[in-house]
């Protein structure tokens, strides 16, 4: 999938020429079973989800991928974030597994942003939230910061 979509990417395809295309070049009992796929037609992520969870036990059992996910940032949080090098590590760890899930429909972009918040220690939580309040007149210290953003505003 993921090379069909640097393809699809690269060549400027829409989504429904995505969900017409993914199957023009599979066999024919997988491109039927394939056709029968909610999605098919007409939205290409429902498609894709519904294709790797044909062939995923995670997709198809959500509950492996974010308790991985939990793991992760469990994990994470045991381990001190003491300068900017531990803090993006511990962001790409997360991100190599949050991602999937966001895209997968398995968690939304906000529980991507609470479960990446609520996991990092508590004194570097006050710093980002001191830095964001500076920096954006309507964020408030109790909000849970997008990812992006608490990580722009890493103060170590």
């Amino acid at each position: 999938m993921e090379e069909f979509e640097e393809l699809a990417e690269r060549h400027g395809l829409t989504t429904k020429e995505k969900v017409k295309i993914v199957v023009k070049y599979m066999n024919k009992e997988t491109k039927k079973f394939w056709k029968r796929l909610e999605g098919f037609g007409d939205n290409y992520m429902i498609l894709k989800r519904k294709i790797m969870g044909a062939y995923s036990k995670t997709l198809l059992e959500d509950k492996p991928a974010v308790a991985e996910l939990v793991k992760l940032v469990k994990k994470s949080a045991k381990e001190s974030i003491a300068d900017e090098e531990d803090l993006d590590t511990y962001y790409r760890k997360f991100w190599i597994v949050a991602a999937d899930l966001v895209e997968a429909d398995i968690i939304n972009k906000k529980q991507h942003d609470k479960c990446f918040w609520k996991e990092l220690p508590q004194e570097l939580r006050y710093a980002i939230s001191d830095c964001l309040e500076t920096q954006d007149a309507n964020f408030k210290s109790n909000q849970v910061p997008e990812v992006k953003k608490a990580i722009e505003a890493g103060v170590i």
